[in-house]
């Protein structure tokens, strides 16, 4: 349900839903959009100006999507009940699904490499390493339901705010 909301494929489902999957897809854009901004500073031709503009894209981006996290996680924070007891996962929800969306991105554009033959890129591994995290993300969510495993209730800490 969250991966498919990355290529703008989300399912109908109830209002209670639209929140995290409205932010899940933002946060795939958000990354493909990171991506390119990254190129473009790592590019060793482009002048210094595309690269203090793409610096700042970047710190821009990133504030946006820890925003979106921070949604995710106020939702589930409302909405699903976590045990209070048991193991602690290291992430929040958010934070899993912002690993989602990259592990997401970074396969999609290995394949378009690959298939231009642009570089020398073999999508598969990438393609295992999304398949692994969704999997992940299913049996920790299962794992909540049931009782057996409870998230964290953290806070960013980190600002991208420019100097007052």
């Amino acid at each position: 349900m969250i991966t498919s909301t990355f290529g703008g494929h989300a399912q109908t489902l109830p209002e209670l839903w639209t929140k995290p999957l409205h932010a899940a897809s933002r946060l795939a854009s958000q990354h493909c959009e990171q991506w390119a901004a990254e190129t473009i500073s790592r590019d060793p031709a482009a002048d210094d100006h595309a690269v203090a503009a793409a610096k700042r894209l970047i710190d821009c981006l990133n504030a946006t999507r820890v925003g979106l996290i921070s949604e995710i996680d106020s939702w589930v924070e409302q909405v699903v009940r976590a045990p209070d007891e048991g193991p602690l996962h290291t992430e929040t929800i958010g934070s899993v699904i912002d690993r989602l969306a990259i592990a997401w991105i970074r396969w999609r554009r290995f394949s378009e490499a690959a298939e231009m033959d642009l570089r020398d890129v073999d999508p598969s591994l990438a393609l295992q390493q999304f398949t692994e995290l969704t999997e992940a993300y299913d049996a920790l969510v299962l794992d909540i339901h049931e009782g057996r495993r409870r998230i964290p209730r953290w806070r960013t800490l980190k600002s991208y705010r420019g100097p007052r």
